[in-house]
């Protein structure tokens, strides 16, 4: 690893034996693993962190978005390690029986009656139809996501209850894919080895926003979040995170609510020389603790950004 270099990491569940269509879960008993490999190859490290020198590579844990399970299932394991962990919180979400709009989707997709073989989705001012039925379930989910993904999250949910209407089935998500409850966000917040940080109020995909309404998503989700649990919350991470899903504007909104990182989804290595708004991460699957090593040393030899 070149000097100085970083790996951030980013994972959004904790869970197992659950249906999970985007693979975002990551077994306990596989998380316990990866932490162990990265206390073996590296320093367990916080994003703030990241400036400081180091004798061994810094290996930084972050989560997305703010399920129940980072605080049921993973919060445990790292205290039992001693591995600092960053939770990225959504806050607009906590305690909402409808949380996020792609699970709903993925329990709608789940259950489609199989007479039906297109959905009608808004499109730049009218609708496109989006032909369903694939012998894999995941391509159905990645052809309407791909159409959803630019519309107000308010709509998205709007046109989820619109489906779920016509097709006579619930869209409500899983149970086990809740997010965090408001008392379950200040337990999360009391843990010793857990820094929040923010992830916007509805998780929208902020280039897709009017600078000023990106702002509107920012800030006051910081103060929401700093309200809760009483501590003052420094990080940000873009929600989605690739080029396409921020830009310049979202990179200012978040410099002026007074961040002093955001984390993207880019791939890359971390190091001193890094732009403090755009850091990279790596993102982890449900791998076993010989797969996480070899991604751990494949990363190390990562470009910088």
């Amino acid at each position: 690893m070149k000097s100085g270099d970083a790996r951030v990491l980013f994972y959004h569940r904790i869970a197992e034996g659950v249906d999970d269509p985007f693979t975002l879960c990551v077994s306990p008993e596989r998380f316990a693993a990866h932490l162990d490999e990265i206390g073996r190859c590296g320093e367990p490290s916080t994003l703030t962190e990241l400036s400081l020198p180091s004798s061994r590579p810094r290996i930084v844990v972050t989560f997305d978005d703010g399920y129940a399970d980072n605080l049921i299932n993973a919060v445990p394991i790292a205290e039992a390690k001693g591995v600092p962990i960053t939770i990225f919180v959504t806050s607009g979400v906590l305690g909402s029986s409808d949380g996020f709009w792609w699970d709903r989707l993925g329990t709608l997709l789940r259950s489609r009656p199989s007479s039906i073989k297109e959905v009608s989705l808004p499109a730049d001012g009218g609708t496109v139809r989006v032909r369903l039925g694939s012998p894999w379930r995941r391509i159905d989910l990645q052809s309407v996501r791909r159409h959803l993904l630019p519309l107000p999250v308010g709509e998205i949910h709007r046109v989820l209850d619109s489906v779920s209407e016509q097709w006579g089935i619930s869209a409500a998500p899983p149970p086990d894919a809740r997010p965090l409850t408001c008392s379950e966000f200040v337990e999360l917040a009391a843990s010793d080895v857990v820094t929040i940080g923010d992830h916007t109020v509805d998780h929208a995909r902020l280039r897709d926003l009017e600078p000023a309404d990106q702002l509107q998503t920012i800030a006051p989700s910081k103060e929401r979040l700093e309200q809760l649990s009483g501590r003052s919350i420094s990080h940000f991470a873009y929600p989605f995170g690739g080029k396409d899903a921020f830009d310049d504007h979202s990179v200012e909104a978040v410099r002026s609510a007074g961040f002093e990182t955001a984390c993207t989804t880019i791939p890359g290595n971390a190091s001193s020389t890094s732009d403090p708004y755009r850091l990279p991460r790596h993102q982890v699957k449900n791998w076993s603790r010989l797969r996480f090593r070899l991604a751990l040393e494949r990363w190390r030899l990562a470009p910088r950004h």
